[in-house]
């Protein structure tokens, strides 16, 4: 047993306290004392194969849980229904193949769901549309060869999504458009060849758009004109031939521009009206041959060029 388990109780919290009981990956059954008032459980790299949910109806004011880091293949999410005040659960990184979420339907406070890294054979988004309260959607690599995103229309609060590390080929990011609250989308490292982003012209709060590490030959930026917090842009690793910068031009609040490793031969740096205040522009790893720069100096920029290749004489890096 973990050694911060091991903890010598009193009398007093022996009697308030509720035994959580779980199989280990070396064939243990093991019992872990957790007091009933507890809002906080975590049970993350416990090396878990298997636990009975049902002992969590005892806690009655829980908000998270966390069972990441673990070797779950099966998990009855069904007794959770009764912790009316969960608010995060973390399912991430174990080797659950399939999972009825129905049960989370009934979970009007939660906030934060995390999935993300396990080997689902099958994914069912419907019972999502009920989790209109949703802040925070993690789905990084579970083995997404399609997405219906559909059922977001119903999550106007969601601020996070990440569909990162699937194998995606195609999206519509239509009902995103009902997501006035979206700070941060992942899709990156899918197989996607093309995406429409128009959109995300009615997520004004978005900040990050993460498409790194796609197949992405072409993006029109037009839609983003309209996040007013838009912050950071990464496309590295597609096959981008050229770009116009002008849609994201006017955006005082963007700081990174990430193109490196595409297949760009000029890139005109000029339409951006804040690059005095950039941060970061990377363009390493592109054919690049020219580059065109706005006459105005930015000492703190980490501006890095493709190596190795000759620039025209209009060209130069701080």
């Amino acid at each position: 047993m973990p050694k911060r388990f091991r903890k010598r109780k009193g009398s007093a919290e022996i009697l308030s306290s509720v035994l959580v009981e779980f199989r280990t990956i070396d064939g243990e059954i093991s019992h872990v004392p957790f007091n009933k008032s507890e809002t906080k459980i975590n049970l993350s790299e416990t090396g878990i194969v298997s636990i009975d949910l049902s002992t969590f109806c005892e806690f009655l004011t829980l908000e998270s849980l966390n069972l990441s880091r673990n070797h779950l293949e099966h998990l009855d999410l069904g007794p959770l229904s009764q912790n009316n005040q969960l608010e995060s659960l973390d399912l991430s990184h174990n080797a659950l193949i399939k999972i009825d979420l129905s049960p989370l339907s009934k979970l009007k406070n939660l906030k934060r769901l995390s999935l993300s890294y396990n080997p689902f054979a099958e994914l069912s988004f419907a019972p999502f549309q009920h989790y209109t309260g949703l802040q925070t959607l993690r789905l990084t690599n579970v083995g997404l060869k399609e997405a219906d995103l559909s059922f977001l229309t119903q999550c106007t609060k969601l601020q996070q999504v990440s569909l990162a590390f699937n194998n995606l080929n195609q999206i519509d990011l239509a009902p995103l458009a009902s997501c006035r609250n979206l700070q941060m989308l992942s899709i990156n490292k899918n197989q996607l060849e093309s995406i429409d982003l128009t959109p995300l012209k009615s997520c004004p709060n978005l900040a990050t758009l993460n498409l790194s590490d796609n197949q992405l030959s072409e993006i029109d930026l037009t839609s983003l004109q309209e996040c007013s917090k838009f912050y950071s842009l990464i496309l590295f690793k597609n096959k981008l031939q050229e770009i116009a910068l002008e849609p994201i031009g006017q955006i005082e609040t963007l700081r990174g521009l990430n193109l490196a490793y595409n297949e760009l031969q000029s890139v005109d740096l000029r339409p951006l009206s804040q690059y005095s205040q950039m941060k970061e522009i990377h363009l390493y790893g592109n054919p690049l041959e020219e580059l065109d720069k706005p006459d105005v100096a930015n000492p703190g920029l980490m501006l890095k060029p493709p190596e190795g290749r000759s620039i025209s004489q209009n060209s130069s890096y701080n």
